[in-house]
């Protein structure tokens, strides 16, 4: 039996093996990798000058931005954009609030975690599946 669960941007189907996460999860990722990228790049340029200058500010603002964004980054890259997720690679279910959007994290088997974001009006259905199928809620 299959649920179609409609969110603010999107759309779920929970089916009894697997969910299908109908959003715009690539473009977000992709954004944010271009985002966190440029950054770092700046970073590194504004570090770059410094060695030409001696100006001890682009040092460091370079090095904040810089090693900043690369960690942004690395984190970014710990995600996954798939949109069909089997419920056994499922390891736990982290609802998550920040400025007034709510969230889920589903953290999957490979270390990997997607992200589903405006949750807010499927919340308690997500909640009370993931309880039956008995997948960690938090």
């Amino acid at each position: 039996m299959e649920r179609l669960l409609q969110l603010e941007k999107g759309e779920i189907v929970l089916s009894d093996d697997k969910i299908t996460i109908r959003d715009k999860a690539k473009r977000e990722h992709l954004r944010s990798i271009v985002s966190s990228a440029a950054w770092a790049l700046f970073g590194i340029v504004s570090v770059l000058r410094y060695l030409q200058t001696g100006d001890q500010f682009l040092l460091w603002t370079g090095l904040i931005i810089g090693a900043g964004h690369l960690i942004g980054l690395a984190y970014i890259l710990l995600r996954t954009t798939r949109s069909e997720i089997s419920l056994q690679e499922v390891v736990a279910a982290i609802f998550k609030e920040r400025n007034g959007n709510r969230f889920l994290d589903l953290k999957l088997s490979s270390g990997k975690k997607r992200r589903i974001s405006s949750v807010a009006p499927a919340t308690e259905e997500l909640r009370a599946f993931f309880a039956e199928k008995q997948i960690q809620v938090k």
